[in-house]
């Protein structure tokens, strides 16, 4: 998943922090993707100005747990890539939770 990103790229925590370590970036897609859980995305919105787009989405992850418990994350996506010179889109911003209002532990 990490070569979906730039290497200048930052991710932007559920408690909005702003995380620019790809270690840490990767921590924290572990977390939700680790479950084993299938992801559902649905673009709503994309911007494309040259080689830098903003992605708007609605994403989910839905399921039974690897604990047996129910899991449902979410949110609608606000994420800004641009294309490489590979042709390829990556990550510059990763903010999952869009507009969320976050609150910090």
């Amino acid at each position: 998943m990490m070569d979906l990103y730039t290497p200048e790229a930052v991710f932007i925590a559920k408690d909005g922090r702003t995380i620019t370590d790809h270690t840490e970036i990767a921590a924290e897609l572990e977390r939700d993707l680790g479950l084993g859980l299938p992801l559902e995305a649905k673009a709503r919105h994309v911007f494309v100005a040259d080689d830098i787009a903003q992605i708007v989405l609605d994403w989910s992850i839905d399921g039974t747990g690897p604990d047996g418990k129910h899991v449902h994350l979410g949110g609608s996506a606000s994420d800004i890539v641009s294309r490489g010179a590979d042709g390829l889109w990556r990550y510059l911003v990763d903010n999952n939770l869009g507009t969320a209002v976050r609150q910090r532990p």
